[in-house]
């Protein structure tokens, strides 16, 4: 698993998640994603994609097994996505929760996605 391909895998999970945020809302969602990361070396720290890669990237033979995906709030320009790593201990691409497709990018059903484009008046 290269870099390359593992940023590709987290541009879809983000991608699949504000699909599963605009189906609950009724309306598209901004595709500009804040990461609310739970990690090992980050305990709920909003970060940037690129910050985020940096952290759930192990290395070409090592992955977290399963990395939970949901978008949890939307404002008009960004969609905060949280993303939680599993306790499990890393291990190869081929045992993480879906090798076929998302690899370790598991989608959730948060429970209330926080609309904050709602405009009065």
């Amino acid at each position: 698993m290269t870099g390359s391909r593992f940023r590709e895998l987290l541009t879809q999970a983000l991608d699949c998640a504000a699909e599963q945020a605009e189906a609950r809302l009724g309306s598209r969602i901004p595709r500009s994603f804040l990461i609310e990361l739970h990690s090992p070396r980050s305990p709920g720290r909003r970060v940037g994609s690129d910050e985020a890669l940096d952290q759930f990237y192990l290395g070409a033979d090592r992955c977290y097994r399963i990395i939970d995906t949901a978008i949890t709030q939307v404002t008009p320009d960004m969609s905060v996505a949280f993303m939680r790593v599993s306790g499990h201990q890393p291990a190869g691409f081929d045992q993480t929760w879906d090798p076929l497709a998302l690899g370790p990018f598991k989608q959730m059903h948060a429970e209330h996605v926080e609309d904050q484009r709602v405009h009065s008046g």
